[in-house]
């Protein structure tokens, strides 16, 4: 598939900061589902600290991975959580002087270029790079984000 996408002038859209926003995005839609009016802040809590932990340590990992910095890209899906709160992230970033960039001058640093050669694939950019080395095995869990990791988290909270 990588052959036949660079053959054909495409490149892959990769995340270096993978994130599961998703399953926070389950919580809060069965919690709106049983009260409309639900007070969503705590939602809206969970979700920045998350995100901003998910950051720290993509961030972190790449410093290690590669010796500099990267022009970071966050995966974040389609939910209501991120159209509810992506202005409250966007502003957590800023806040906490991380700086937005365009997507095309993201994708222009050479990280992106990248292919590591690994498998399982589909991990983040980053994740994917620090499992190629054989250098990070303690750190890496796979799968790099999932609701295992962050339901329990969410129980206590009672989200």
């Amino acid at each position: 598939m990588r052959t036949f996408l660079r053959q054909h002038g495409y490149r892959i859209g990769r995340a270096t900061i993978d994130a599961s926003d998703w399953a926070i995005d389950g919580r809060l839609q069965a919690r709106v589902k049983k009260d409309p009016n639900a007070d969503l802040a705590r939602y809206r809590d969970f979700y920045l600290q998350h995100i901003w932990e998910r950051s720290q340590f993509y961030d972190s990992l790449s410093l290690r991975v590669l010796g500099a910095p990267v022009r970071h890209t966050v995966v974040l899906h389609h939910s209501a959580l991120n159209a509810l709160f992506l202005d409250d992230l966007i502003a957590m970033f800023l806040t906490r002087g991380w700086k937005p960039i365009d997507a095309d001058r993201a994708f222009a640093d050479p990280i992106y270029d990248r292919q590591p050669n690994i498998l399982p694939a589909g991990e983040s950019l980053i994740w994917a790079l620090a499992k190629e080395t054989g250098r990070f095995e303690k750190e890496l869990r796979y799968p790099g984000e999932d609701n295992v990791y962050e339901n329990p988290k969410m129980d206590t909270l009672k989200l």
